[in-house]
């Protein structure tokens, strides 16, 4: 034991040693009570077989898997020595499977994975699902932080991100076929591997080479293709439902009928997607009354119908951290108008002291997130300091009505400029601001100004005259103040544009649109013109 420690004393201090050559002077120098060396031993027992064969075997694979896993260590991490992979393997937790080895039956079917099989044998093995995207799967591992692209980096130079990610995929494509390696070599006797093939779906790559091999060795090997329906209520009627139009259309009608009668919920006609009529062609909000229009929704609305609808009925997810995170910002920039003895230092302090209730996350990410949060913050104070209007109020409400429509909101802030014009004032937290043409057009900011001029806001100011409107963007990276203004417009033709959206929010029919944002849009799967989304009853 002296002997074998100052060996692997020797290759741990070693300049350039790496994790592989420290488990080698161990594994090779290893000797058993009887003095014979502990490999030898344990493969002689291994190929004698029993259940001290199958033992070995275990332990063997395992020794295998140490040293690929100090292989990995050190391509990764190329400059890291022996003593790291020692933190690295120190760290790793893992859990003893103590139910399968006390519980294992003779006469039972293994459900298990590729790695909890190593070192066994069956003498029938299946391997289901080898569908491509899922074996191999070549999606990063590290991917948060790119540490696989700075590993790549090291190793090939200054090279571009995508082939970096290509270098790294051709590295994971290796280990996933050692891993369909120790699948395969599982089985005693049979082995029996399936895959799908359809529109949304292929047989993986490895699929192909395991055919295109047993091909070769039998030329006459056919691959099933055709796989009859499932035997299922269910299946049995969409079969039924396919034969409706051929001609055996009076039997497959018939036997619907039996299979409803007979209580089969898939066979009753009217659970039938496209068989029942629209439940309803009223308006939404009847003629005679007015429509909400917040100024919000009067963007989205013209931006799509569907979207607008959905949202609004509950088609929203819950408040993410950004959105929590918005609200606090507005809260605080309000804060500072209605309290002017606070300072930056007093804001930044308040939103410290409340981090933990607007983001949820721990460690780096959080603090990643008030670090920008806070320049947030700054920004505004900046904002607030530089500007030369008067502050009318902030978080004020407005409700005029507008022909149909009855336009209800508030605006983050309103200022009253030399003249006696009133300027409003929106933040946004968001990353990336609009262009300035889209600015000069964004029905919100429009929507602000002609409360202004119906009076949205006598009970603050005497003034209807609005002066213009911008969007100020707290969010972004650089340390200026990105804005985008918008000036004065023609006020008959938004209260024109209004009505014509408050007839069209109060109708039963809405209309769905592609634009820029239909790939982060939450109801994508209920949008008629996305393939996701679209009827299967056309």
């Amino acid at each position: 034991m002296h002997d074998l420690l100052e060996k692997a004393r020797k290759i741990l201090y070693k300049k350039d040693s790496r994790a592989e050559d420290l488990l080698w002077a161990i594994w090779n120098n290893a000797l058993n009570s009887d003095g014979a060396s502990l490999s030898q031993t344990w493969q002689s027992t291994a190929l004698r077989g029993g259940n001290r064969g199958a033992s070995a075997d275990r332990d063997l694979d395992a020794m295998m898997q140490l040293f690929e896993s100090a292989h990995r260590f050190s391509e990764r991490f190329p400059l890291s020595g022996p003593k790291a992979f020692i933190e690295e393997i120190s760290r790793e937790e893992i859990v003893g499977d103590v139910i399968t080895s006390k519980g294992v039956r003779v006469d039972a079917v293994e459900i298990l994975t590729v790695h909890s099989a190593k070192g066994r044998e069956w003498e029938l093995v299946a391997i289901a699902g080898v569908q491509e995207g899922v074996w191999p799967n070549l999606r990063q591992r590290s991917s948060l932080l790119g540490s696989e692209r700075l590993v790549e980096r090291e190793r090939h130079g200054d090279l571009p991100r995508a082939q970096l990610d290509t270098i790294s995929a051709s590295a994971l494509l290796e280990d996933e076929r050692r891993l369909i390696h120790v699948a395969t070599t599982r089985a005693q006797k049979k082995i029996f591997i399936t895959a799908v093939s359809r529109d949304e779906d292929q047989p993986s790559q490895f699929f192909e080479e395991i055919y295109e091999h047993l091909h070769q060795e039998n030329p006459g090997l056919i691959l099933d293709s055709e796989i009859p329906r499932a035997i299922t209520p269910s299946a049995l009627v969409a079969a039924l439902r396919r034969a409706l139009d051929g001609s055996d259309s009076t039997v497959a009608a018939s036997i619907i009928k039996k299979l409803s009668d007979a209580g089969i919920s898939t066979a009753d006609v009217h659970s039938w997607a496209g068989v029942n009529h629209v439940s309803t062609d009223l308006p939404v909000v009847a003629p005679s009354d007015l429509v909400i229009v917040s100024p919000s929704s009067s963007e989205s609305f013209e931006e799509c119908g569907v979207k607008w609808f959905l949202e609004k009925n509950g088609g929203k997810n819950g408040d993410s951290v950004a959105q929590v995170l918005g609200s606090a910002i507005h809260a605080f920039a309000a804060l500072m108008v209605e309290q002017p003895q606070l300072t930056k230092a007093d804001l930044i302090a308040k939103l410290e002291s409340s981090w933990n209730l607007i983001d949820p996350n721990q460690g780096w990410v959080s603090k990643t997130s008030l670090k920008k949060a806070i320049a947030m913050i700054e920004r505004f104070v900046r904002y607030h300091v530089e500007s030369k209007r008067t502050v009318v109020g902030v978080e004020l409400k407005f409700d005029v009505s507008v022909g149909r429509a009855r336009i209800m909101g508030s605006v983050d802030r309103l200022e009253v400029a030399s003249d006696g014009s009133l300027y409003v004032i929106d933040f946004k937290t968001s990353k990336t601001p609009i262009s300035k043409e889209d600015a000069k057009e964004n029905l919100q900011l429009r929507s602000y100004q002609l409360a202004v001029a119906e009076g949205g806001f006598l009970a603050h100011s005497e003034s209807v005259t609005p002066s213009g409107a911008a969007l100020i963007y707290l969010g972004h990276d650089k340390k200026s103040i990105s804005k985008r203004d918008q000036e004065e417009f023609d006020l008959d033709l938004m209260r024109e544009k209004v009505s014509q959206i408050a007839d069209g929010m109060g109708s039963h029919h809405f209309k769905a649109a592609t634009n820029k944002r239909c790939k982060e849009c939450p109801v994508r799967s209920s949008c008629p013109i996305q393939a996701e989304g679209r009827s299967v009853i056309q």
